[in-house]
């Protein structure tokens, strides 16, 4: 806990820090200028998702393994690093050739010099705390994930009084304060921490373990929330862009605590699956997963009533805003699939599950990009698509741990699919509606309840006509 400690402490200040940041921008860019703004980041997150995020779980898990047996991390740091500079350097080429061919419009998202200095940034600073995350070092990872927004915020508040402050000066800020702290920290880094006299890299068992892990990050990214900012951008407008980017980082505030402790997560389960450990992960899904995601339900729940029943969004980010409470309530109610998410990844990492992690990823993508086809003339059931490809992707996990949850939570977590997939149709109906919608609700549950103990029900009918029953599923 005290591990968790130290990054959540980090992790309240750079909260602290983001809100006045994010208040500032949405209310002097207004919702068309804070949607570029959210359109460049995604664009710049997506190529370094490409690049470098894939190779995260084997650089953590290979990583600890180095400083468990020698204590220093050595080839794995390096030749991760040096291998997704290459690949980023490769997607900005790529970019460039697919504006010359009029595929892709830069100038709505911005500059290429700025998408760059961007995705320099993201990289520069992710590769300092996955080797911070590596070695355990969690009190300087609580440091790394505020030192750049100390930088940023007086850097829009001197543009701010200047008169400077607009979508692409903010970017820039961003950016530049990105680089500066993750330079300086890499230098310290491998000082302190790099030996290359280390060898333990081997190219068949990084291709084995990051392959699956590419290929769910390729399958993940259609239903990820830079793809739903850009899908937004095109289909509607930048505007709505920046409703939907507004709500992503409304949904990043309260997703936060949760990120306090899956830095600890995947090296302490890396540890405890050499060990031999499954009590661990089993103790985790009953102490922690289920009753994290009954908490989240009741937070959103609250969150939604109180957003529509009050002009909390429009004080918070400024009146441009107004319109848009509808596609900000319904990604909230995410959120609770997303712990769930959360929670249970880095236990498939540490089983070395990468192809099922797949599997799961493509199942949500899939799902979503079926209902975007469908509904492309609406945004707000392209969002509600949004909710169901979560929890389906969510729901392929948990199968994939069945071994370890148990039929309680397992029935709990589709009572919450039940729960908020009809409550996400309840924001956009009337009152007379409701009442139809609840009626609706209580026959999906009953399915469901159905479906989740359909053996009981096979085996009875089995033992009234005479035959003998089948060996029921294990919890």
């Amino acid at each position: 806990m005290k591990q968790a400690r130290h990054i959540a402490v980090g992790s309240i200040i750079q909260q602290l820090l983001s809100i006045v940041i994010f208040m500032l921008l949405t209310r002097h860019l207004g919702a068309a200028g804070y949607g570029i703004v959210a359109a460049a980041l995604a664009l710049a997150t997506t190529l370094y998702n490409f690049s470098a995020l894939w190779m995260t779980p084997y650089m953590v898990r290979a990583g600890t393994k180095q400083i468990l047996y020698h204590a220093k991390l050595g080839d794995v740091f390096v030749i991760s690093g040096l291998l997704s500079f290459c690949l980023s350097i490769i997607g900005l080429l790529s970019l460039i050739l697919l504006e010359d061919f009029k595929i892709v419009n830069l100038q709505i998202y911005g500059e290429l010099p700025l998408l760059m200095t961007l995705l320099a940034g993201l990289f520069f600073l992710n590769l300092f705390r996955f080797g911070l995350q590596s070695t355990q070092s969690f009190r300087g990872y609580g440091y790394s994930l505020w030192m750049d927004k100390i930088l940023y915020l007086p850097a829009i508040v001197v543009l701010f009084f200047y008169g400077q402050l607009e979508s692409e000066s903010a970017l820039y800020a961003n950016a530049f304060s990105m680089l500066l702290v993750a330079i300086l920290g890499i230098v310290y880094f491998i000082i302190t921490h790099v030996s290359l006299h280390v060898k333990s890299f081997r190219w068949h068992e990084f291709f084995k373990a990051t392959m699956p892990i590419l290929l769910a990050t390729i399958a993940l990214y259609f239903s990820s929330p830079q793809f739903v900012i850009l899908l937004v951008g095109n289909l509607f407008s930048v505007e709505q862009a920046g409703f939907v980017g507004v709500a992503f980082i409304l949904y990043g505030f309260f997703i936060q605590p949760i990120h306090w402790l899956t830095p600890t997560l995947l090296p302490k389960f890396t540890l405890a699956m050499e060990c031999g450990d499954k009590a661990l992960l089993q103790k985790h899904i009953e102490k922690l997963v289920f009753p994290f995601a009954i908490l989240y339900a009741l937070g959103i729940i609250v969150f939604i009533m109180v957003a529509i029943s009050t002009p909390i969004i429009p004080y918070l980010v400024g009146d441009d805003f107004r319109t848009g409470i509808p596609i900000i309530t319904l990604i909230m109610v995410s959120v609770v699939p997303e712990v769930l998410h959360i929670l249970m990844i880095p236990m498939l990492y540490a089983r070395q599950q990468e192809t099922l992690i797949f599997v799961a990823n493509l199942a949500g993508s899939l799902s979503f990009l079926l209902i975007v086809m469908l509904f492309s003339d609406s945004s707000l059931l392209i969002f509600i698509g949004f909710i169901i490809g979560t929890w389906i992707k969510v729901a392929v996990e948990i199968w994939g741990l069945r071994d370890l949850v148990s039929w309680k939570v397992r029935f709990g977590s589709l009572l919450l699919f039940g729960l908020f997939t009809t409550l996400s149709f309840f924001i956009l109906m009337t009152p007379n509606e409701i009442v139809l919608g609840v009626c609706a609700f209580i026959f999906v549950m009953l399915g469901m309840m159905t479906f989740e103990h359909r053996f009981v029900f096979f085996d009875y009918i089995r033992q009234i006509i005479g035959q003998p029953a089948l060996v029921t599923e294990k919890s």
